[in-house]
């Protein structure tokens, strides 16, 4: 499983280092490794950077990265659905999970409108989502007020598995539970095991 952090995130922040404890701690372990991404530039996020870096991370065995649970955290949620509409044809990863995923944002900073206005090929990506894209948003998320929209987009655009966690704002508390019980829901299967 791979996590891109969130804008200005590092594999020592939010959430990451709770959860890559927490999987470790589970037995058997459903995924294995656990890497947390240590992304370009985290302050400033660039398409390009960004999209390389997961890219980079998938690797070039399709069989590999078919077995890859990709995780994303706000705009690293943006990084993976570019970096999957960007892989060969027929090559996919075995799911995705955006945690407090987006398409627009109440009030985009200068520096966040290219992650807006730059299309992705959404078709792409669905194909390369392997068996499903689940997204997970809060209902007081500050950065989009109108969750009931943001769920609609997902679902009609990707076709996502949307979860509402109340109260959880952009998800950047140290622990979510709710979060580790939705990837073991989701994507612990034996399909997604490696060595499988």
């Amino acid at each position: 499983m791979t996590v891109i952090p969130r804008w200005a995130g590092t594999p020592t922040s939010d959430w990451y280092p709770w959860l890559r404890q927490e999987l470790k701690a589970t037995k058997p372990q459903p995924f294995d490794p656990v890497v947390v991404a240590d992304m370009p530039d985290p302050g400033l996020p660039s398409i390009p950077a960004w999209v390389g870096r997961v890219q980079g991370l998938l690797g070039s065995d399709p069989e590999e990265t078919a077995r890859t649970v990709i995780v994303g955290h706000s705009v690293g949620s943006q990084a993976v659905l570019r970096a999957l509409a960007e892989l060969p044809a027929g090559v996919h990863v075995g799911g995705v999970l955006c945690v407090a995923g987006w398409f627009w944002t109440d009030a985009p900073w200068d520096s966040l409108m290219p992650w807006i206005e730059t299309p992705i090929d959404l078709e792409r990506t669905r194909s390369a989502a392997g068996q499903q894209i689940v997204v997970m948003m809060s209902d007081n998320d500050r950065h989009i007020s109108d969750w009931r929209a943001n769920r609609s987009a997902w679902q009609d655009r990707l076709d996502a598995t949307v979860v509402i966690v109340p109260g959880a704002n952009h998800f950047n508390g140290e622990q979510y539970p709710v979060i580790l019980q939705t990837l073991l829901d989701h994507f612990a299967k034996d399909e997604f095991l490696l060595g499988d």
